[in-house]
Parts: C-alpha cells; structure tokens; sequence
C-alpha cells in the first residue's frame, strides 16, 4: 500500500513512496503497524541502499520515503512546520539543516556511537546535537591534460593559479543559485580570504570563465571530455573519468577547499519519535558508514576508510573550517550577490 503526501503548495515534488518490506512482500499492515515517514535529499541509489540494510533490522515497520533536491526539501518542510508529516530528514545539507534549527524544527538528540563521529561533522554548539552529518564533499579543480599540452599550459596547482592570464576562456564553474557544489567553492573561498577578499578573487576568475553551469559535476564531465581546460567542481566524476581511462587530473588546490556535509535530524514534533531515533542511530552506525563510504570517500565516523583509485591525496586535511552558521545566515545574500555581479556568462536554461 502506498501512501501518497500532498504535494508542496508551491513546487511539485519529484517523490518517491515506498512502504516497508513486509509490505512490499504483500504481507498485510495492520491498523496498529509502527510507521516511520523519512524525508531525503539523498542521491537515490544511496538513500535506496542505505533504507534496504535498516529494513532488515526493523522488518515490521511501515517505512515513507520522500526523496528530492535540497531545496524542495527544505520548502517543503517549511511549509509544514505547523503540522510536521516528516519524522526524520537523512540526507540533506548541513546549512539547510542549521536553517530549520534556528526556526526551532529539530529536536536534540544524541545516536548511538556519537563518540565515533568526527567534530566537523556533528553539531558542538549544542549537547545533545540537533543533527548529525554522515558524509561529505569537497571542492576540486579538474584539468584536461590533453587540452593543456595541446595549449601549452601546465596544470594549476592553487585557486591563485586560476587568476593566470593564460587560462582566460578555459574555466567553467558551477553557477551557486543552482548548486550546492558552487556555493561550497565560494564558502571555501570566504574562509581562505575572508569575505572581501573572496569577492576580489571571484572578480578575478571571473575573467577566466567562460560559462556558469547548473550542475555541480559538469564543469568536471566537460574538462573530461574537453569541452573545457578546466573544471571547478569536486573529486567524485573527474576520479571516475581518470578510471574510464580519460587524460585527466583532479587536483586539491593548496590553499585548502570549502566542503559540504549530509546529515540526518530528527523533526521537532514528530508522530514516530521512537522508530526517528531507531533510525538516527543506524545512519550514525559503522555499518551505514561502510555503505556511505562507497559513495563519499569523505564520511563522518572515525575509522571507516573505503581507498578509491586514483582518488586524490589529502582531500579530508586540506578542509577548511565552515561555519554552517555563517553559511545558514548568509546564503540568500551572497547569492544574489554573485548572480548580479557574474550572471550575465551563466549557461542557457
């Protein structure tokens, strides 16, 4: 049986309902069956794996699924704060986390095996923590080594090198107001530079792009295929171009990067408090992280290590500091912000 929500007032949701595995065998639901409703934003095959190894530990529960982008997760949730249908988010940003944090929308708790999760990736501002993060992604310069030879230029090594003249009209960059990948290079930028010096350096680069992209991966997939020299983006699809064999390199700038993080929280309000904190405390486990670490090389318990091929060395201690905070504060201002000073070479819709 499936239970279809209602759709957000304002944006259709790309949605997917699913009911537990004793459902899903046909085994009837009683009136009385424990249910868990489970919002995401979560890349689908992840989010599908990860659901698959807590329903084997919790066979009888009637598991919601709703899986779409950040955003719509966000408004959604929003849009529902007087009368929350989600018990629990697994998978959405840490910004947009702290976002519903501040509007009172979370409840504090501490999972199972909070001692194992690395500080960059839990809450310290508050004990217990109003969310948890799970894994991470770092920004990443990716560069065509056969364009570059052919163009008789050598491959950067910092974000300064990327203000060279000799790479005007090479670069591509994720546009901020469409990916979170863009957005987590300039917060990056923000912590090396400080706030004014970021927007002098953007200024800068801005020269040298010659296209904003609505993706945070494509400006990695177009270095790969030569589209572009060079790529603003992270390392997960330019390490799997390297291993499809493309001449291409994934380079972490010196300076440092700016990162993201997935985490999970349990909403204030709750209709299934229990069944929220069953599930708060698998997604914190060593068995969720193993699954994690085979979609992120950079996860959130200690000692869960995965070594992908030509994954790119020191990413995780090349991290600078974010304050979700900061970002949770700020983001609607430096967004409009940048779309006013560099939208005009933003890629067609």
């Amino acid at each position: 049986m499936v239970k279809p929500l209602v759709p957000h007032p304002f944006r259709a949701l790309c949605a997917t309902l699913m009911v537990s595995g004793a459902a899903l065998l046909g085994t009837a639901q009683t009136a009385e069956a424990e249910e868990l409703t489970v919002y995401s934003a979560m890349a689908k095959g992840h989010f599908a794996e990860l659901m698959e190894a807590f329903q084997a530990l919790e066979p009888d529960l009637q598991i919601n699924q709703l899986i779409d982008s950040n955003g719509p997760i966000m408004a959604r949730l929003l849009a529902e704060q007087e009368n929350p249908r989600a018990d629990i988010i697994f998978g959405a940003s840490v910004p947009g986390l702290v976002m519903l944090e501040e509007r009172g929308m979370l409840e504090q708790y501490a999972p199972a095996g909070l001692d194992q999760i690395k500080d960059r990736f839990r809450d310290n501002r508050s004990d217990p923590p109003h969310w948890v993060g799970t894994d991470a992604w770092a920004s990443a310069i990716c560069f065509n080594e056969a364009e570059g030879e052919r163009l008789g230029v050598e491959a950067p090594t910092s974000w300064e090198d990327l203000l060279r003249p000799e790479y005007a009209g090479m670069i591509t960059m994720p546009n901020p107001n469409s990916s979170a990948t863009g957005l987590l290079a300039i917060v990056g930028w923000a912590e090396i530079f400080g706030e004014e010096g970021a927007w002098d350096y953007m200024d800068a680069l801005h020269e040298n792009v010659t296209q904003y992209v609505h993706s945070g991966s494509k400006p990695c997939r177009m270095a790969a295929s030569g589209e572009a020299v060079i790529g603003i983006s992270y390392p997960a699809p330019g390490v799997k171009a390297i291993n499809d064999g493309v001449p291409l390199s994934v380079i972490i700038p010196a300076e440092g990067v700016g990162s993201e993080v997935e985490g999970v929280a349990i909403i204030a309000g709750a209709r299934n408090p229990d069944a929220a904190r069953r599930l708060a405390d698998f997604a914190t486990s060593f068995e969720a992280h193993q699954i994690h670490n085979s979609y992120y090389a950079l996860v959130g318990r200690e000692g869960v290590t995965n070594d992908v091929p030509n994954y790119p060395a020191g990413e995780e201690e090349a991290l600078v500091d974010v304050d979700f905070y900061w970002v949770a504060e700020n983001r609607d201002r430096i967004l409009e912000e940048w779309q006013e000073r560099y939208g005009r070479k933003d890629e067609p819709r």
